[in-house]
């Protein structure tokens, strides 16, 4: 069971004003406001996060989310540094994570279940940073990065990974990519993107499909 954030006084406070202090959300339930300042030092324990756009930060630092659920959620977490999902599950198409500029975002053991195939979109988990998944498994959902994509010991099936951006969807930015030791079924979609260089060791897949991605050199 969570427990509206609403009634959780100091951490609703901490959360809608902002600061630095170190404080820890346990099983809280985040749908019931909206929240638009920067987070910095917070651990999220046991707490669902869902709904449309009530989260729309400015950023994010020194985060972690440990065994937290995202309920087919559309939040924006603005630029992100020094950011953890651990043992976390997403359900139902989710769309959650940071902007340009986003570094040291983790999600490590993490679950996504999206549906049977991702949708076409350029939307999804991640941030237009740089981002690792480690030890995460899933299907149908899109996975998201900007400059840099680290995929370490997954198993994926069926799942869209949309990397750097095209100069005609704005700002262009150009991914470094690695797939290592990863273990991939169905189809995996490598979206419209633009693509510095791509790596892949000790990693098995049933196909792999570029859809018009940009090379990475000006």
């Amino acid at each position: 069971m969570t427990t509206p954030i609403l009634q959780l006084k100091p951490e609703f406070k901490r959360l809608l004003e902002g600061g630095t202090s170190a404080m820890t959300i346990a099983n809280a339930d985040m749908a019931g406001s909206s929240f638009a300042a920067a987070w910095e030092n917070l651990s999220f324990t046991g707490c669902d996060f869902a709904g449309s756009k009530n989260i729309q930060l400015s950023a994010m630092r020194n985060c972690r989310f440990i065994n937290c659920s995202f309920l087919a959620p559309d939040h924006d977490f603005g630029k992100m540094a020094n950011v953890s999902f651990t043992q976390c599950k997403s359900s139902g198409r989710s769309i959650f994570g940071g902007t340009d500029g986003s570094t040291g975002v983790l999600f490590d053991q993490c679950t996504f279940s999206g549906g049977a195939a991702a949708p076409q979109s350029f939307e999804g988990i991640g941030c237009t940073g740089e981002i690792t998944f480690r030890g995460c498994i899933g299907q149908g959902e899109v996975l998201v990065s900007g400059t840099r994509l680290t995929v370490q010991n997954c198993q994926f099936g069926s799942m869209t990974f949309v990397v750097g951006r095209p100069r005609k969807r704005g700002a262009p930015l150009s991914a470094t990519v690695l797939f290592d030791g990863c273990q991939g079924t169905g189809v995996w979609r490598m979206a419209e993107g633009r693509m510095q260089d791509s790596d892949i060791r000790n990693s098995n897949f049933e196909e792999i499909v570029y859809e018009g991605m940009e090379g990475g050199s000006e």
